[in-house]
């Protein structure tokens, strides 16, 4: 028989269990709850990690750039880094606000993962549509889209899916900028720009542009092009809202003896960033940079495409076959050499010391003897396909002349007569080599007008810069024109390494 100690003792002893069971249930159920949100979130990380696996490349356009060797499929391919060239300008105080939105968890979104040294809160906060329509679906697909999930067609559809020739109207209904004068700007530009353009505005969902840009990119998981808007601005006020973050791009390459400078030259032998910053001006180098994104994008989604796409499937889900692909198995770059020297130019890997020795004569060799109208062709195949296309079809819209060089890479100067030619052409997209290789792209993104392309290249042929001069000079292709009258005709450019890179 037990005592009233022990009854009691044993009686506190049930209570002691009852209330450990009362406090471990929900626990066990908290623990549990939590393990299933950890495996999601694995789950997510996993599909990140995966995805920037496959995509090897923004880190833009983005910025960064996949594998130099073509070999992406589908939407598992890169999307294009990008940067827009401009010359170089006095370095503003932005007059940003950045409302950081408010969160209990911490959320993920694919723009931190493809540009992981980049701060977008400032962008999620601020960008608000064009027009005065419901856009939070659109931004929400955009700008503020997860890292474990991607939208549909559905939800944000292509223009073309809506539009076989779309209207300023109903692009700017698809414009997000995270400043008003962005979209005023925008709409302006689009008036001014060549009827082709609009046309390829069908390949994208829509068009962002925020202060934070920087460089321009194209990014397929979303269908959307992003805008950096140092190439829009017209006034000091508009200048000042922009950050001057460089290109994280901007110092690739600096350890190498050469550089690869490119031009657009306008009538009367004018770089077109040496013009006067007005509406024609910047719609000129907007353009060129839309030939560049939207090329990219009609690349994923071309025209043929478009009433086969079905509206239900999950972007990320789809799958093409870039026609950047096809160019690169039909017509491909040949020098392996350039392939590993743009990976350290434009993918910031380190030189080796053969590449740290090679010299603008050495290069000069080397590019001119293969099929790339650009350097930077040989980043990507998607880049390939986008350089060739943006050339020709600016030499078509506003007969601008493309030069692009090899000069040596002063060390200590960034004057423009320190950079003395070893090798240069005027219009490299008409020679014979690289001409069938413009058609393609065009046919493949505007198959309306590729005969009239075809017709123009027809009548050009590639003019040869005078070797041994500075690159400013050599503007002047009429051996009669003299070096003296670069300082008295036009601005003696800077070449930054901003200026350098290509608009993409």
């Amino acid at each position: 028989m037990n005592t009233p100690i022990q009854n009691e003792g044993a009686l506190s002893l049930i209570r002691s269990l009852g209330l450990a069971l009362k406090i471990q249930i929900p626990l066990i159920q908290e623990l549990s709850s939590a393990a299933r949100s950890f495996c999601a979130y694995v789950k997510a990380r996993l599909v990140v990690v995966a995805f920037s696996l496959i995509l090897s490349t923004l880190a833009g356009c983005s910025g960064g750039g996949e594998s130099s060797t073509p070999k992406a499929q589908g939407l598992s391919a890169s999307a294009a880094p990008v940067t827009a060239s401009a010359p170089a300008a006095p370095t503003p105080t932005p007059t940003v606000v950045k409302n950081e939105i408010p969160t209990d968890r911490p959320v993920l979104y694919w723009l931190d993962e493809l540009f992981p040294s980049k701060e977008f809160s400032g962008m999620r906060s601020l960008i608000h549509g064009a027009k005065d329509l419901p856009s939070e679906k659109l931004i929400n697909c955009t700008v503020r889209v997860e890292t474990n999930r991607s939208c549909n067609f559905s939800e944000i559809p292509l223009i073309g899916m809506d539009h076989s020739a779309p209207t300023v109207d109903q692009i700017m209904s698809r414009v997000l900028v995270s400043h008003d004068w962005m979209a005023t700007r925008m709409r302006e530009i689009l008036e001014s720009m060549p009827a082709e353009t609009l046309l390829m505005t069908r390949g994208i969902s829509a068009i962002v542009i925020s202060y934070d840009i920087r460089p321009s990119f194209y990014y397929p998981l979303t269908s959307t092009i992003y805008i950096d808007p140092n190439s829009l601005w017209l006034t000091e006020e508009e200048q000042n809202t922009i950050d001057p973050a460089p290109d994280f791009r901007s110092e690739f390459g600096s350890e190498l003896l050469f550089t690869v400078p490119w031009r657009y030259v306008a009538a009367g032998d004018k770089d077109i960033r040496a013009l006067e910053r007005n509406l024609d001006s910047v719609t000129l180098t907007t353009t060129s940079l839309f030939y560049h994104e939207l090329a990219h994008a009609n690349d994923y989604f071309p025209p043929e495409s478009l009433d086969t796409i079905d509206r239900n499937t999950a972007i990320q889900n789809l799958s093409v076959s870039p026609r950047s692909s096809l160019l690169s198995g039909t017509f491909p770059l040949q020098s392996r050499q350039m392939f590993d020297l743009a990976e350290v130019s434009f993918g910031g890997e380190t030189a080796t010391i053969n590449e740290i020795t090679l010299t603008a004569e050495d290069i000069a060799y080397e590019f001119s003897a293969d099929v790339a109208n650009d350097f930077y062709n040989y980043h990507t195949e998607r880049e390939d396909f986008a350089m060739v296309f943006e050339e020709a079809m600016m030499l078509y819209s506003y007969g601008v002349n493309r030069d692009v060089a090899v000069t040596t890479l002063p060390q200590t100067s960034n004057d423009c007569a320190d950079y003395i030619v070893a090798w240069g052409q005027r219009n490299r997209v008409s020679g014979s080599a690289i001409k069938p290789r413009a058609l393609f792209a065009v046919t493949a993104v505007l198959p309306e007008i590729a005969d009239d392309v075809e017709n123009l290249l027809d009548t050009y042929s590639p003019t040869q810069m005078r070797v041994g001069e500075d690159y400013c000079s050599n503007i002047f292709l009429d051996a009669t024109r003299s070096r003296a009258m670069v300082s008295d005709t036009q601005p003696r450019l800077q070449l930054t390494p901003e200026t350098r890179l290509p608009y993409q």
